[in-house]
């Protein structure tokens, strides 16, 4: 019932708009023209209102053109990722992983020649909140912190040998993520 009133009042609006640029010789469009931009077929309501007003209302609206940007731009990076490429998640993970892994390396093998007068340079250590996790999960949080402490620890430690190992033993489950999720998690058919 609220729908078909609504309606009413848009008809009934654009009716009367209609009308008046009847009398003034004028087109509907130059008389929509002359309304104030920030109503809708003249609404009480702003369309900065209507979408929920703050800073979600000022990103579809473009109102901080850096921020639109950056949420059209992440949005359409994760879309050719997952649509075009066919990453998957776990993929997504150990390709990161990796990368992260060998600019850590890069990092502290050249910090050493790069040292200036005794400060020594370390990496940040990169440990999960353990406020992120409930009581269930806290053991997942402990093994996860233990991984990537075991995962840094061979990125800085300066073996080469050790860190292509890792990388290499990585890799395949990188190649053949999307084989392993297919098996465990099958399609959906709509």
């Amino acid at each position: 019932m609220r729908d078909g009133k609504q309606a009413e009042n848009i008809l009934t609006s654009l009716a009367q708009l209609a009308e008046d640029a009847a009398n003034k010789n004028m087109s509907i469009f130059e008389e929509a023209a002359a309304t104030p931009p920030h109503k809708v077929l003249g609404r009480q309501k702003s369309v900065h209102h209507t979408l929920g007003g703050g800073k979600s209302a000022d990103v579809l609206l473009w109102r901080n053109k850096k921020v639109s940007a950056g949420v059209l731009s992440s949005a359409t990076a994760v879309w050719i990722l997952f649509e075009w490429l066919n990453y998957n998640f776990l993929t997504l993970v150990c390709f990161v992983l990796i990368l992260g892994m060998l600019g850590q390396f890069m990092w502290s093998n050249a910090s050493g020649y790069l040292r200036i007068s005794g400060s020594s340079s370390q990496a940040p250590r990169l440990v999960l909140p353990d406020e992120l996790f409930i009581s269930i999960a806290m053991s997942v949080g402990k093994e996860a912190n233990k991984v990537l402490g075991y995962l840094q620890d061979i990125s800085c430690g300066g073996n080469l040998k050790q860190l292509l190992l890792v990388c290499f033993l990585t890799s395949p489950m990188n190649l053949y993520g999307t084989k392993l999720l297919d098996q465990l998690v099958p399609k959906c058919k709509l």
